[in-house]
């Protein structure tokens, strides 16, 4: 009896594990591609993640390099500094650097008389006339730098990370107004940067720079209305030949006039006048007679 009793449950057992089995399988026939899909997703995802994080780590590495290749050079051009901001907008903090350099190219201009890139001889001369700034040509260079601060002043007013960028457009757009004598622009970026630096442990210090700079913009306005050297007139040229003394005409007796400066004569009696005398002219020498010679 008890041995019977014993079959029906190991058989109820079997059934039970049969049961299971067969909810599982219906579990895994219905759940089992909704579940790969999402494995395959997930693995994908992780995949595709990591492929674009070494893309742009590889992009930064290129645009730092590039700017380091432009921005290194004794003179550098403005325009290459323009363009790798262009190319490598949002990568890092690499257009906004660029800009800045840029309009620094600009103001070095301004400051030096001379177009970037010019050759410059040793004594601070350019070695071409053309390469000189003219009026025309500062005003050009001051309104493009002031487009490149601006630009950056704009473009990190919303994010604190990049804060020393935004005091560095600031000084910039500072010192384009100090360059135009506009003492009220100037005193404005100055106070900006004073209230960025205020709130920042790290821009503390550029609190006392900007108020300095603000107390001695009287002297620098009055240093930055002074004519500059493209703004004056050309300067008078001389003729090629040079227009010397005028010189008188002397008359000698019995030669023909001749040109030469004048010079004074001593003082006293005139010497007088020697009368020409009838004098014959001389005899040509006789021909010596040769002494006989002994026979």
């Amino acid at each position: 009896m008890e041995e019977k009793r014993n079959i029906q449950i190991r058989e109820r057992a079997g059934l039970e594990e049969s049961r299971l089995n067969q909810d599982f399988i219906d579990f895994l026939t219905k759940w089992s591609t909704p579940l790969l899909v999402v494995v395959a997703l997930f693995v994908g995802g992780q995949y595709f993640y990591k492929q674009y994080n070494q893309k742009q780590e590889a992009r930064l590495t290129a645009a730092f390099e590039q700017l380091s290749k432009v921005a290194t050079v004794a003179n550098p051009s403005p325009d290459s500094l323009r363009q790798v901001a262009t190319e490598f907008a949002g990568v890092g903090s690499v257009g906004e650097m660029a800009r800045l350099k840029a309009g620094d190219a600009y103001m070095r201009a301004v400051l030096r008389g001379v177009k970037p890139g010019a050759d410059v001889n040793p004594d601070g001369t350019v070695k071409e006339v053309g390469d000189e700034l003219t009026a025309e040509d500062r005003e050009s260079f001051l309104t493009q730098a002031e487009e490149q601060y601006r630009l950056v002043v704009e473009s990190t007013v919303s994010d604190p990370k990049k804060a020393m960028l935004r005091v560095g457009g600031l000084f910039g757009l500072a010192s384009v107004a100090e360059s135009r004598g506009d003492s009220e622009k100037a005193k404005s970026a100055y106070e900006q940067i004073k209230s960025i630096a205020a709130g920042s442990s790290e821009l503390k210090h550029f609190v006392d720079v900007a108020g300095k700079r603000i107390e001695s913009l009287p002297s620098v306005i009055a240093v930055a209305k002074l004519p500059t050297k493209a703004s004056l007139p050309a300067p008078f040229k001389e003729d090629a030949k040079p227009q010397g003394l005028t010189v008188p005409t002397i008359d000698a007796p019995g030669s023909s006039s001749i040109t030469g400066p004048t010079v004074p004569q001593p003082e006293g009696p005139a010497a007088p006048a020697v009368p020409p005398t009838d004098k014959p002219a001389d005899k040509p020498a006789e021909k010596p007679v040769e002494p006989a010679q002994p026979k």
